[in-house]
């Protein structure tokens, strides 16, 4: 079963934050590499986590993942450069 609620809100939730996350800022710098092991940490978190109980979807939490996603295509769409 797919549960498409956790997905889309996830998703969008993650979209919101992406667009307001700063990159470039006074003394932080995010580079490719950063990015990549915080989607690491991330998956491995969702692993971690696990579906909730009735979700029968994906063996991750779907509403974590998505949400993960959603930061990056957030950021990359609509991000703050500085």
């Amino acid at each position: 079963m797919l549960n498409l609620g956790a997905i889309i809100f996830g998703f969008l939730f993650g979209v919101l934050i992406g667009s307001q996350i700063k990159t470039k800022s006074m003394d932080t710098q995010f580079t490719l590499a950063s990015f990549v092991i915080i989607f690491i940490v991330g998956l491995v978190s969702a692993w971690q986590l696990g579906p909730f109980p009735f979700y029968t979807d994906m063996p991750i939490a779907s509403g974590f993942f998505f949400a993960l996603i959603g930061i990056f295509v957030g950021k990359l769409l609509f991000g703050r450069g500085d």
